[in-house]
Order: structure tokens, then sequence, then C-alpha cells
């Protein structure tokens, strides 16, 4: 039997300027996450990663923070 790691979801709210910055960063990083934008105007963008990957995704995400945070 053969059961597929779940997939994890998270909303971010980051520089509207940053969403394709981000998007490209992350695929370099080949089938760590996938970037979704939910409202280019106000920066909301969905990043989905499989369970396995999800403390690896959320260590990029932080090392970026201080480019893609709007406050």
């Amino acid at each position: 039997m053969n059961i597929s790691p779940a997939i994890v979801e998270c909303y971010l709210l980051i520089r509207p300027e940053k969403i394709s910055w981000l998007r490209f960063i992350l695929e370099g990083y080949d089938g760590l996450a996938i970037l979704t934008t939910i409202s280019a105007a106000s920066g909301l963008v969905r990043l989905q990663t499989l369970a396995p990957r999800f403390d690896e995704t959320m260590h990029l995400v932080d090392a970026l923070a201080g480019d893609l945070t709007q406050f």
C-alpha cells in the first residue's frame, strides 16, 4: 500500500512586489513548495508543501522574511 504524504498549506501576507521574486526563489528548490497568488494587490499568497518538507520550507521563508515583510 502506497500512502502519499499530506499536503500542508499556509497563507502569507507579503509585499506585493515580492510575489514573483518569492516564486522564483521557490522554483530554485525543485519540489520544495508551490506558491499561489490569492490577491496580488494585497500580497496574499498560499504556500503548499508536503508535510516532510514543511520545516525546510519554513526555514527558507524565515530566512527571506526581512525582504518579504510588509511591516
